[in-house]
């Protein structure tokens, strides 16, 4: 197996998510480097969150309580403009965004710092935001990633990963669907198998979700989510297959398109649109109107590079 560098060969999350969506998108996403000149809201609202998260723990112990709030919503806020959106809504834009806006987010916080009170007490920080790189056995790739947390809590070493949802239900909060599809994600499965590798003794993620609502604030709910070693070696071996099939459509140079995944959970497919009017979107020469090619890097992304820093400085 090579050793870890910038040409090393990855597969993350993001690139097998999308072949399993659809191969075409992959295409069209990772091999092409396309993507829609628009922004996601529920994307940008997450990657937001995850963000003021980071605030939270790191800070929790070091400004005053009463504080905390404003400072994470100040990182949410610089996140948010980053991606390209305002943080001064007119009225228009709340109605079409609500919920998804920072003044919704403020509020969460606020019922975040309350719901977490006695995990934030206690837990222990290790790492926030680390990148995972670990071979995949019997492969010359490599699985890639980045953890949101990693906390030592009531003496167990834990992966926290932040999720925010719109998947509302009066009786609990969340959605029964919602909560049960994380014991089979397959990112959660990653993270354990990645996690454990980098942290001995690791063996539970807990996807920390809150749910992001209009008028409610105050949900939030820990999904703590563990595998047996069966169960992880079937995933190994079904990422394995995932990748082999990935490269057979490199090899060959074709990539079938999954038309049952054109209308998804948060609406049409970015690509449907290139779909409709293209069959060989490799012969164009340059993004169709309304995209731009903007390459997805897990290399620099997922800041893989304090890896191989921290490799060097071991040996």
């Amino acid at each position: 197996m090579a050793t870890l560098t910038r040409e090393t060969e990855f597969y993350d999350n993001t690139k097998l998510s999308a072949y399993k969506d659809c191969p075409r998108k992959f295409q069209l996403r990772h091999r092409l480097h396309w993507r829609s000149k628009g922004i996601s809201l529920p994307l940008t609202f997450g990657l937001a969150w995850h963000e003021a998260m980071s605030v939270v723990w790191k800070f929790y112990h070091k400004v005053p309580l009463r504080e905390l709030p404003d400072y994470a919503l100040a990182k949410f806020i610089e996140t948010w403009e980053a991606q390209g959106l305002s943080s001064q809504l007119g009225v228009e834009d709340i109605e079409r965004m609500t919920p998804r806006t920072p003044s919704v987010a403020h509020e969460m916080l606020h019922g975040y710092l309350e719901a977490r009170k006695p995990m934030l007490e206690q837990a222990e920080l290790l790492a926030d935001e680390q990148p995972f790189a670990v071979p995949l056995p019997e492969t010359e790739v490599w699985y890639v990633g980045r953890l949101d947390k990693i906390v030592r809590f009531s003496g167990q070493l834990l992966v926290l990963e932040h999720k925010t949802t719109t998947e509302y239900k009066k009786d609990g909060g969340f959605k029964t669907a919602y909560v049960e599809g994380w014991f089979s994600d397959s990112q959660v499965k990653g993270y354990q198998f990645g996690g454990a590798l980098f942290f001995p003794g690791l063996k539970q993620v807990w996807v920390d979700s809150a749910l992001v609502h209009k008028t409610a604030h105050n949900f939030f709910r820990f999904i703590p989510v563990e595998h047996s070693a069966p169960l992880l070696q079937e995933w190994i071996e079904d990422t394995r297959e995932w990748v082999a099939r990935i490269q057979r459509d490199i090899r060959r140079g074709y990539f079938p398109k999954n038309e049952n995944s054109c209308m998804g959970k948060f609406g049409a497919c970015p690509f449907l649109d290139i779909c409709r009017t293209t069959a060989e979107p490799q012969a164009l020469t340059e993004p169709p109107p309304g995209y731009i090619k903007e390459e997805w890097t897990p290399f620099d992304v997922l800041g893989l590079e304090k890896l191989i820093l921290n490799d060097k400085r071991s040996k």
